[in-house]
């Protein structure tokens, strides 16, 4: 994208030509879109232009809190919106819309989750035969997901983040990868696989992260290059306070450059690491009682609990940094849970003003598939819309300087498009040069 073009401007022609797209005979669009580039704002903008075309237009889903987002978005924009469920499934929330599909067909829209398009049988689908298609999160969706609903559509349009983290399953991988086929590959990768002449479109433009943060998350974990729509001045964090350690050092570099490192010393600890635990209850307790403000443009409101996340990599570092964290809801004036503390998994998708992302290779003695996996740290990395601030056990590129690759290569598999030891590399340097503050015994 030229810099030259203003961030608005770029953004509208990409839209304008997801829809030219749409409109032509391509069976299938994909839109790649970086953190914060607009995507659900997309899908509701395609959404709005083709109701009443084709009948109700259908939006896929991979969560069902992703799908209660865009019935609540789309009917406050005056759209007729049905909430599909499986018969069987009654969630008591969703009374008023636990409904056959045939009672939603005088709906503008109609949206679901995959699992539960996946429960319709060819019969219904022939008595509604819808034209287009758009599937949300498309490199969340696994190919065996969109084999289950791909057909029911003439046109498909696919958005999603090519750097967020990719499907997953519990079972042993090298039964699937030894298989002919790779059920977990992506939907908008199996798309370009047996559709390479699909379109595709990429948002060039980050709406969420500040520009130092997207450059750094841009060039590590990102084919396609994109740039920040937020100025320096527009959107930063006002820490107030002197400094007086490597903790408040962390905190101005982040309000300075909207990311930063803070180091612990060098050591081979659990991952369950006693010490971060209390490095980053103690940035939060800087953060809140040093008064922190979000700005935003003329706005300016006080950094609160509920403007705070915690990114980790296992469920028992969520477990007892939040028991942490929850500890001092009392003494700091808010309350237990306020402050969200998640894996990155489950992080996906969300955005907070201020994010602490514990690095997930922080005090290992190796650097394994599951932690060096490029995905995981760009998520964590990628969830602010104001500052972050990355700690993390020093010695992290030796790690990654004694990684053996000796990944094997399975027959089917696709390739990944940013290798994890590449990024992790890229990103840990640049990061170090922007911005690092090491945190002495």
């Amino acid at each position: 994208m030229s810099q030259k073009v203003p961030p608005a401007a770029a953004h509208d022609a990409a839209v304008a030509r997801v829809i030219a797209h749409l409109e032509s005979d391509a069976r299938a669009t994909l839109v790649n879109s970086p953190p914060g580039a607009g995507k659900s704002t997309l899908v509701r903008t395609v959404t709005q232009h083709f109701v009443g075309t084709d009948g109700p237009v259908p939006i896929i889903t991979q969560t069902n809190d992703q799908a209660d987002d865009h019935v609540r978005a789309l009917r406050n924009l005056g759209l007729r919106t049905g909430r599909f469920h499986a018969v069987k499934i009654r969630p008591p929330r969703h009374d008023d819309n636990n409904v056959d599909l045939r009672r939603l067909q005088d709906c503008d829209v109609i949206v679901a989750p995959a699992a539960k398009w996946a429960t319709l049988n060819a019969r219904e689908i022939r008595e509604w035969s819808p034209q287009l298609g758009i599937i949300d999160e498309a490199y969340q969706m696994s190919s065996a997901a969109l084999a289950s609903v791909g057909d029911f559509h003439d046109r498909l349009l696919l958005v999603g983040d090519p750097g967020q983290l990719s499907p997953f399953t519990t079972a042993d991988r090298r039964l699937l990868q030894a298989s002919s086929t790779w059920p977990l590959d992506t939907a908008a990768h199996t798309i370009l696989t047996w559709h390479p002449r699909s379109p595709r479109v990429e948002l060039p433009v980050t709406w969420r992260l500040p520009a130092p943060t997207a450059e750094l998350v841009a060039t590590a974990f990102y084919q396609q290059q994109f740039h920040s729509g937020i100025s320096a001045d527009q959107r930063r964090l006002h820490s107030l306070g002197t400094i007086h350690d490597a903790y408040d050092q962390a905190i101005h570099a982040a309000a300075q450059h909207s990311i930063c490192l803070l180091e612990l010393p060098d050591e081979h600890v659990a991952h369950t690491d006693p010490d971060m635990t209390t490095a980053i209850a103690t940035l939060i307790t800087r953060l809140l009682t040093r008064r922190a403000v979000l700005i935003d443009g003329n706005q300016r409101q006080p950094l609160t609990a509920r403007n705070i996340a915690v990114g980790v990599v296992h469920t028992t570092q969520r477990d007892r940094i939040a028991h942490a964290i929850d500890a001092l809801a009392g003494t700091l004036g808010f309350n237990p849970g306020d402050i969200v503390v998640d894996t990155a998994n489950r992080l996906q998708g969300r955005e907070f003003g201020v994010v602490i992302a514990l690095h997930p290779l922080s005090g290992r003695r190796d650097a394994t598939e599951f932690h060096i996996e490029a995905g995981r740290l760009c998520v964590l990395t990628s969830r602010h819309n104001t500052a972050c601030i990355v700690v993390s056990r020093a010695g992290v590129q030796r790690q990654l300087d004694d990684y053996p690759h000796n990944r094997p290569v399975w027959l089917n598999a696709p390739m990944q498009p940013v290798d994890g030891w590449t990024a992790n590399r890229t990103f840990l340097k640049r990061l170090q040069r922007l911005a690092h503050v090491s945190l002495r015994n």
